[in-house]
């Protein structure tokens, strides 16, 4: 184990060889938080010699679970001991609890229950919507609607106060405001949503089917009956490990906190100034309730410990992050300098992207920078902010290579269908006698990667495949990767990784932040995790805010270079902007900054005095 521990900076080693029942481990971007927790884990085999069977590892997303899983084989591989133990999603999981639960008759669902989006239950009855928001002509808004607020209160964000895990639960005689893009808040009763779940709860019965959020409901009531299923989980594991659990809902939080026995020790890995996904239930206070629940249960044996060491980006990068979030949370390796970060203002999402094109031609020239370096982020991609499919223009128009990830649902249903398909051929037989039959008839290439990775993940035999299906459907995208080409990402899916240069836009009111009424503190989380992808060289390209807290504004306080950028064949062509529009511009927003600094010296002066 000293191979790996002597890798470890002094945080990190002290997180992995700590021996407390509750361990938070609170780690900043790139400090190191895949290479802790897999050595911890690999630490509580060889040193406490706790075997693979007996730890679980459960990980918000599938990306985040095979970086873990490729970081175990990589230590693995110098030690030349250790195990994988399995390692889940949530929802996956959720998925095994349900299934055992089915096996001791305790759950609601019967064998091969499947899953469906909620909106999609109005495929299988399309009366559920009957009679329902009548004030609101358009249905399919309602039905969207609907679903929205039947996921929000299950998982407990906002909303609620805690999870509501079935109808009668609702307060009476309340409303809910359910924020949509197109038509802003939509106000619903809870009259209306009763009668929806209602109708959900016997199409679930009759069609053997739930959602997503159901899988995670169903499995803590199992799990809250404290009978046969709950024994059978509970005491398959000694240690648990949850990465990203500031990702995490408070219906996955009680997951966790309900499979917790007075035997498990339990690791969670987390950063609160990450928590990016609230719209889909995360909650930043996962971390906070951690530690209270942790100190209450084991007071003695709590340890909160802070990876602050950044390895991934330079000096200035982090001061740019840490000035925005109004933190010093994260700290650069000694001497690790670069080339300061360039805010480029520019007025229009057309110009941002010309000057992105650009830049990356001029970048490229050098030739020890390759397009497959590059990365562009943005907010968000719609018919009122596009801001994906401006960017594609110009690098189209330029002849710049780039691969972008997409909702791919036609192939993700491919490889569901193949692994239900494969269940049903091959029934409960094991996965390793299965492989080399399906190379012997040629099977698809895809769906025998897909066996092996399940096998290699703890899977036994074919039932156990269910497990690894529900991940597929969780994350249902693709992305084309070329030798050398850039790739162009939103923020969100670029979380977890890490980039030499990063351009992200196109900042500015409703665009980033975004929409009309933004969650402020949401979206400089979402900014923070953009800023912190950048290893090397960082751009950031927008204009000054007006109706919100301008993230440009802010990001040209620190110690950045600053860029205003006109293009007047475009701009004359598509914003009206002519020579003499330029000049008057590029006067006025100098006359701004001299404005701007002379403010910032007296306000300077007058903290002097006191």
């Amino acid at each position: 184990m000293n191979k790996i521990l002597e890798f470890l900076n002094p945080e990190q080693t002290q997180a992995v060889t700590s021996n407390s029942r509750f361990t938070q481990i609170v780690a900043g971007p790139g400090t190191g938080k895949t290479t802790t927790l897999a050595a911890k884990i690999l630490y509580v085999q060889a040193e406490l010699g706790i075997d693979t069977d007996k730890i679980l590892g459960i990980s918000f997303s599938r990306s985040a679970k095979e970086q873990l899983i490729n970081k175990l084989e990589e230590f693995t591989g110098i030690l030349g001991y250790g195990g994988r133990p399995t390692i889940l999603t949530f929802h996956s999981l959720a998925h095994r609890i349900i299934k055992h639960g089915i096996h001791f008759n305790e759950s609601k669902f019967r064998n091969d229950f499947q899953r469906i989006a909620v909106e999609e239950f109005i495929n299988l009855d399309p009366s559920l919507i009957k009679d329902l928001c009548p004030e609101y002509a358009d249905r399919i808004l309602v039905n969207n609607v609907l679903s929205k607020a039947y996921i929000l209160i299950r998982q407990g964000n906002h909303l609620e106060t805690a999870p509501i895990e079935n109808w009668n639960e609702i307060p009476s005689n309340s409303s809910y405001h359910i924020k949509t893009y197109d038509h802003g808040r939509v106000v619903i009763t809870s009259t209306d949503l009763i009668k929806f779940w209602k109708r959900i709860i016997k199409l679930e019965k009759i069609k053997n089917v739930t959602d997503f959020q159901g899988l995670i409901t169903e499995a803590n009531r199992l799990l809250s009956l404290k009978k046969l299923t709950y024994q059978r989980i509970s005491e398959s594991y000694e240690y648990i490990f949850v990465d990203e659990y500031q990702d995490t809902s408070l219906a996955q939080e009680k997951l966790l906190l309900l499979l917790n026995n007075s035997d498990h020790s339990v690791t969670v890995v987390g950063d609160k100034n990450q928590t990016i996904y609230t719209f889909n239930g995360s909650n930043s206070e996962n971390l906070d309730r951690f530690l209270r629940f942790s100190q209450q249960k084991s007071p003695f044996s709590t340890e909160e410990i802070f990876l602050t060491t950044n390895y991934r980006s330079t000096r200035e990068i982090i001061e740019i992050a840490n000035h925005f979030m109004n933190d010093t949370g994260i700290s650069p390796v000694r001497h690790h300098a670069g080339i300061l970060p360039e805010i480029i203002e520019t007025h229009s999402i057309k110009l941002a992207s010309e000057y992105t094109a650009k830049k990356i031609i001029d970048l490229t020239k050098s030739t020890d920078i390759s397009l497959s370096d590059i990365c562009i982020l943005y907010r968000k991609n719609s018919e009122f902010s596009p801001q994906a499919d401006a960017i594609i223009e110009q690098l189209e128009k330029y002849n710049i290579p780039y691969s972008q990830q997409k909702q791919n649902k036609g192939k993700v249903e491919s490889l569901l269908e193949k692994g239900l398909k494969l269940r049903e051929l091959y029934e409960d037989e094991p996965l390793s006698e299965v492989i080399p039959k399906l190379q012997f008839n040629n099977a698809d290439k895809e769906l025998i990667d897909f066996v092996k990775q399940a096998l290699d993940q703890g899977a036994y035999d074919t039932d156990d495949l269910s497990d690894y299906l529900v991940e597929l459907e969780e994350e249902n995208y693709t992305q084309t990767e070329d030798a050398d080409c850039l790739s162009i990402k939103t923020v969100h899916q670029a979380k977890g990784q890490e980039f030499p240069i990063v351009f992200i836009l196109y900042l500015g009111d409703r665009e980033f932040p975004h929409s009309s009424h933004p969650d402020i503190d949401e979206e400089k989380r979402l900014f923070y995790v953009g800023l912190t992808r950048a290893e090397n060289q960082l751009y950031v390209i927008g204009q000054r805010g007006i109706e919100f807290e301008g993230f440009l504004d802010k990001c040209l306080t620190t110690n950045t270079t600053h860029i205003t950028y006109h293009s007047s064949t475009l701009e004359e062509k598509n914003d009206g902007f002519n020579a003499n529009d330029k000049s008057i511009i590029d006067e006025t927003t100098r006359q701004l900054h001299e404005e701007e600094k002379k403010q910032q010296e007296e306000l300077k002066k007058l903290m002097d005095l006191f």
